[in-house]
Formats: C-alpha cells, structure tokens, sequence
C-alpha cells in the first residue's frame, strides 16, 4: 500500500542504487516536484562517493540530469505493471532530457540510468511487442554510456562528447572492457583504446575478442 507523507521516489531510488533493485508499489506512484529535491541530494552524495574511483578529475555534477534520470527509471518501473497509457502518453511521462548533453551529464545520468538495460530486459520479458521497450532505447541511445553492453546500433551513437572528457572517455573504454561489449570494442574508433586497456591481458581476459579485423 502507499502512505501519504512517504517519499516513495527517494525510497525507490535509494534502494535502486543501494541493492541494484527496482521496488515497485500496489498502485502507480507519481514523481512529485517537491519530492525530487531529496533525491538530488542524494544522487549528488552517491556521485560524490562513485567519483572517488573515477580515473583524473570528475566533472562536476550535474542534477537536473541526474533527477530526470531517476524520475525515468522509476516511471518506466512502475509502467512494467501499470499500463494505462497509450504510446503517446508514454512518451509525455518519459521525455527526453531538455538540457545540453555535457561530460558531467554523461556521468550524472548515469548513476540511475545504467540500470535502464535491466527494466528494458524485464519489458521484454513480459511482452516483447511492448511500446515501452521503443521508447525506454531511445533514451539509452542518446545516453549510451549508461548502455554499454545493450544490444544497441554502434554505428548510429555519437563519440564527441564522450571523447571530450579523458575521465568520461577512460570510464567509457573501462565498461566497454568490463562488460565484454563486443560490437564496441571492435570499433575502429575504440578499438585501440580497448587494446591499450588490455595491454597483455586480451589472452587471459579476453580471448574471444579477434586481435585482428
């Protein structure tokens, strides 16, 4: 049941970040403006903590992108179950960012958007003709670095920005690794990158990964 007074979008998200699970309530709950304040807050302090591991200087963060990142993992959780929406609603309630795509948006989005994949997958699961699905990889392709590993089109995302920032681009090449995303990896933008990461390793690590193309 839902309890008035309770911030069940902090609550959500908080628990999201913490255990890498998605609460969903009894009924539809809806993001409240005087309610994302909280978790901004929140979010600044998870960046905070995540950038101490970050490899150089951490762009600053940003939480306008961060909220809209959280409100969209959290409606689009909570439409797995409660669908009373058309596809065009759907999109009215999930919208795109409206501000600049930044190396510090990069990063901000990313603290509740790289568990985007994951809900996507779930919508699959549950009906793999889902609206949803569509309108939920859109935002995973302007925001890739979230994505890594998604079965996304490589040739149709955009490096600029990614490339623009050595922290953003190492941590980029760094999931690439991680997450053994192959159609990535074998960029010939990446690639090199990939290899210098690997170093000696691309063996051990990663063998499946051709050293040659």
């Amino acid at each position: 049941m839902t309890i008035p007074g309770i911030n069940y979008f902090l609550d959500t998200i908080r628990h999201l970040r913490s255990h890498e699970e998605i609460v969903i309530y009894d009924r539809y709950s809806p993001v409240l403006s005087e309610k994302e304040e909280a978790v901004a807050d929140f979010l600044k302090q998870e960046y905070a903590n995540e950038s101490l591991e970050y490899p150089g200087e951490a762009p600053a963060f940003e939480a306008n992108s961060a909220v809209w990142a959280a409100r969209t993992v959290y409606i689009a959780s909570q439409l797995l179950l409660y669908r009373e929406k058309t596809v065009s609603g759907m999109r009215e309630c999930l919208p795109g960012f409206a501000g600049e795509q930044t190396p510090g948006t990069i990063l901000s989005v990313d603290l509740c958007l790289r568990f985007l994949p994951a809900v996507i997958e779930k919508a699959k699961e549950i009906s793999p003709e889902d609206e949803l699905i569509g309108v939920l990889e859109e935002h995973l392709k302007a925001w890739h670095f979230s994505g890594v590993g998604y079965r996304l089109d490589a040739g149709a995302l955009g490096w600029d920005i990614v490339f623009s920032d050595a922290c953003v681009k190492q941590l980029y090449i760094d999931r690439i690794v991680m997450r053994k995303a192959r159609t990535l990896a074998v960029l010939p933008l990446l690639r090199p990158e990939v290899m210098a990461v690997l170093g000696d390793w691309t063996d051990h690590f990663w063998k499946e990964l051709p050293l040659n193309i």
